[in-house]
Formats: C-alpha cells, sequence, structure tokens
C-alpha cells in the first residue's frame, strides 16, 4: 500500500501536522534539545541541527531501508501563528502502526499532544490501520493521558519497560 503517496497535512481547529522533512530541522533543533522531553522517553538531544537536519532526510524517504516499515512524521504546528510545537510519529506496517508523540515543554499541558494523537489516530484509521500501539513508561501520566484521550487502552503489558497502550479496530461480524 503506498501510504508516502497519501501522507498529507492534517488539521485540527488548533493545530497543523505537516509531513516532517528535513529543512524542519532549523525550528525542531531548539525544542528538542530541551533535556527534559527525554526524562520519560530515554534517548537524548540530537548533537546538532546538522545531525537533525541528517536524521530528517533519512526520514523523507518514508521508508525503512528493507521497505518493510513506513516512517511517518509530522512537524505540529499551532494553526494561528504557525508556530512549530514538536511533532508525531507513526511506523506503520500493513495494517498496524506504532504512534509517538513530543511537544515542546513550553507548550505541554494545554491539550496538543492529545489533539495531535487523535488527530494522527483518525488519520491512521482512515488508511485502514486496524491495530495502533503506543509504548509508554509507566511513570509517565502526561502521555498516559494523551493515549486514553486518542481511544488507547493501556493493555498491562509491559515491553522493554515500557506499557502497551493499544487501539484496535473492532472486527466486524
Amino acid at each position: 500500500m503506498p501510504i508516502e503517496k497519501h501522507l498529507e497535512s492534517i488539521k485540527t481547529s488548533r493545530l497543523r501536522l505537516s509531513p516532517l522533512i528535513a529543512q524542519h530541522a532549523n525550528v525542531m533543533f531548539p525544542i528538542l534539545s530541551d533535556r527534559t522531553l527525554y526524562k520519560f522517553t530515554g534517548g537524548e538531544a540530537p548533537e546538532s541541527e546538522i545531525a537533525l537536519e541528517a536524521r530528517y532526510r533519512k526520514l523523507e524517504s518514508r521508508k525503512s531501508p528493507d521497505e518493510s516499515e513506513y516512517w511517518l512524521n509530522w512537524l505540529v504546528s499551532l494553526v494561528e501563528n504557525d508556530v512549530p510545537i514538536g511533532y508525531v510519529q507513526a511506523t506503520v506496517t500493513e495494517y498496524e502502526a506504532d504512534i509517538a508523540w513530543v511537544i515542546g515543554s513550553q507548550w505541554q499541558g494545554n491539550g496538543y499532544a492529545s489533539e495531535a494523537a487523535i488527530a494522527l489516530v483518525e488519520w491512521l484509521r482512515i488508511i485502514d490501520t486496524k491495530v495502533i500501539r503506543s509504548f509508554i513508561n509507566p511513570n509517565h501520566e502526561a502521555s498516559q493521558r494523551v493515549a486514553s484521550n486518542a481511544g488507547l487502552d493501556n493493555t498491562e503489558s509491559v515491553e522493554d519497560g515500557e506499557e502497551v497502550w493499544v487501539f484496535q479496530v473492532p472486527r466486524e461480524c
């Protein structure tokens, strides 16, 4: 299924999700340089804007090297002033997707992550995704709320120390 051909901007009442491109590194680098973002998610801030641009350039292919997964990423911006505030991502196989979201610290607590995650889940359902998962640190209450708001349920399963949250489209009878 050629998902990358259907990758489009997604708009909500307050947010615009635009397909991520290498040129977004200059606006995302300051946001992702905030080390507090990695308290629950692990990982670390990008080394430089150039390193982030190189990473984004790889993601522009929208596919894993073996083409078994689609790597879909969107820049999240405020509609009112076009200010970038974070990103959402989906790693998609034939009918399944793993999703994540990152909203810059200064914009957290305003419902933006939930709004972006809800929009992403809705888009994934439009392209016939049957199972949508997110892996969340058990101590990250804010991300647990985002997942719940987006319609995902905590399965009580744990993988690599993270709770597995799932949205599953009900089977038709």
